[in-house]
């Protein structure tokens, strides 16, 4: 029995068919076993943008990805994707090579605490043994990570693997092709008239807002009904009843009393599903008009209060069908309450459509951007502004785009590795929306000799973390507030170059309506950017708010 044996045996018992490795010594035995195994191996230098390349593929696949890298500060260097991977609930399985026990603490090189070490942010954390005797243990740790996928709330799981010399001692002794996935959740489809009969509620005299948060892989779908309307995110990537309401409700609250002009559209029962909402306005529509019953469905018991509305938790196998209604939606919405709903949003998009859309700033090139994305790609979009343009612009018109957006931490590091790591494996082309600090932050993301060449990137380039200077607070800071705004003159066309991407700038309209159809008939990874000026993209977005 030896190292290579008892790591081969784990490796073949893991669920996940993909793996992302990062270099090193220490994980010599680990890489070995990977490469022999099944699984289809990735090579990413930066462990940092390697969890997040791994987090999108998690992101695509639905099914869990294995990293692997050597000890040390490399660990440390995924926790960013970990806790992304926490909240949003993306499976991921993390495979860190340690030094022996022995030598923790000892000043030996590459050797940190690294037991425990993503505690706080972990669905499950295992230590394999530092003797290496016996494979049994290392077959019954993949068993339990199986069983925890199988059962627990998706997220990341920890396997820290101590490794004495010496280790470069080789074999293939206990591979075996096994080809275990996670099971999927069932798909349930759940009514309004279901719920009312399982809460005993009558929702014919009630005002009922269903809302769909960030697709948490659970699969639960929501049916209105005459006298409910659903809202959704878009990351939870379903339909809305009604258009633009993010925009409305955002706008309407820039106003003085505008959240006390939203009363008419309180609900008297909430009933959401997923987790969190990229929508502020949402937010502080429904934590100021709190609803009397708050109903969260949910398989597990883990919710977030973000409404502050202290939600009842219904596991979807509770509720039971119901036979059709006269309320079931067949034609016209006749509700009182979805007509107040349709006719504040109808009245705010006839003026939002009244502003000048043809000029030149983000939020005018991000709507022409949606308008151009064929109907079955995949849309990324980093944080801070864009995905806040996204949701304002992203009407319920807008479907068989699927999009994605690191919400469950909401940093913007990591955005285009993520992208990275969805387009490895999608067949459709992957768009990426990224601001400028984001895509110099994550610069590593293109640090890859498999760049995938259906990457298409729409770089804003303001020359400065932008959103600063649009929301209420920051003008406040004065002389500091170049620390947050972090103003910057660079561009990314020697970057492109560099790695081998195609690359088209852009400072006017015409620019950019050429460059976006160089973009979509490109054969080969692309950016675009967009350069534009603090100052129209501010005042564009003050027009917005007073529509």
């Amino acid at each position: 029995m030896n190292i290579q044996q008892c790591i081969n045996t784990l490796v073949s018992h893991l669920p996940g068919s993909h793996a992302v490795i990062s270099p090193g010594s220490r994980n010599a035995p680990v890489i070995y076993a990977l490469h022999h195994s099944s699984k289809s191996c990735h090579s990413i230098v930066d462990e940092r943008s390697a969890a997040f390349v791994a987090l999108g593929m998690a992101k695509h696949t639905k099914q869990p990805v294995i990293l692997s890298c050597t000890s040390g500060t490399a660990a440390l260097n995924y926790y960013p994707a970990i806790a992304e991977a926490f909240y949003a609930r993306v499976p991921l399985i993390i495979l860190t090579a340690d030094r022996p026990p022995e030598k923790i603490d000892t000043w030996d090189g590459q050797a940190i605490r690294q037991k425990g070490v993503y505690e706080n942010h972990i669905r499950a954390a295992f230590q394999t043994p530092d003797s290496y005797e016996d494979t049994t243990a290392f077959k019954e740790i993949a068993q339990r990570v199986q069983k925890c996928m199988d059962s627990e709330i998706a997220g990341p799981i920890h396997i820290n693997i101590p490794i004495r010399e010496p280790f470069y001692d080789f074999n293939t002794e206990g591979l075996e092709e096994i080809a275990n996935e996670v099971k999927k959740l069932k798909t349930f489809e759940i009514s309004a008239a279901s719920i009312a009969k399982h809460t005993g509620l009558d929702f014919n005299l009630k005002k009922v807002l269903m809302f769909n948060g960030m697709d948490d892989g659970e699969d639960i779908r929501l049916a209105s009904d005459d006298n409910s309307v659903i809202l959704s995110d878009l990351t939870s990537n379903q339909t809305s009843d009604v258009h633009y309401w993010d925009a409305m409700l955002f706008s309407a609250q820039s106003k003085p009393n505008g959240i006390e002009f939203l009363s008419v559209l309180r609900p008297d029962v909430l009933i959401t599903t997923g987790t969190t909402a990229i929508s502020k306005g949402l937010k502080r529509f429904l934590q100021f008009h709190k609803p009397e019953h708050h109903f969260h469905i949910s398989s597990y018991y883990e919710v977030g209060d973000m409404f502050e509305t202290n939600p009842t938790i219904i596991h979807p196998k509770e509720i039971q069908p119901v036979e059709e209604t006269e309320n079931d939606v067949d034609g016209e919405r006749e509700g009182a309450y979805v007509n107040a709903w349709l006719n504040m949003t109808r009245e705010f998009q006839d003026r939002f459509s009244q502003l000048e859309w043809s000029t030149y700033n983000e939020f005018c090139v991000i709507n022409y951007v949606l308008s151009k994305i064929p109907k079955n790609a995949i849309l990324h979009v980093s944080n801070s502004m864009p995905p806040r343009y996204v949701s304002f612009l992203l009407n319920s018109d807008i479907n068989n785009i699927t999009v994605q957006c690191n919400r469950g931490t909401s940093g913007i590091d990591g955005s285009t590795s993520t992208a990275v790591g969805n387009a490895m494996l999608a067949k459709e082309d992957v768009y990426l929306i990224t601001g400028d600090v984001a895509f110099f932050y994550d610069i590593n993301a293109l640090y890859n000799e498999s760049l995938p060449q259906n990457l298409k990137i729409i770089l804003l380039n303001n020359g400065a973390g932008g959103i600063f200077e649009m929301i209420s607070g920051p003008d406040k800071m004065g002389e500091a507030l170049h620390y947050q705004t972090t103003p910057q003159s660079r561009t990314a066309e020697n970057l492109a170059e560099h790695f081998g991407l195609k690359y088209h700038a852009a400072d006017t309209v015409g620019k950019f309506a050429q460059g976006i159809d160089m973009l979509r008939g490109s054969e080969g990874a692309f950016i675009l950017e967009v350069q534009t000026s603090k100052d129209s993209n501010r005042a564009f977005f003050e027009q917005f708010k007073n529509v």
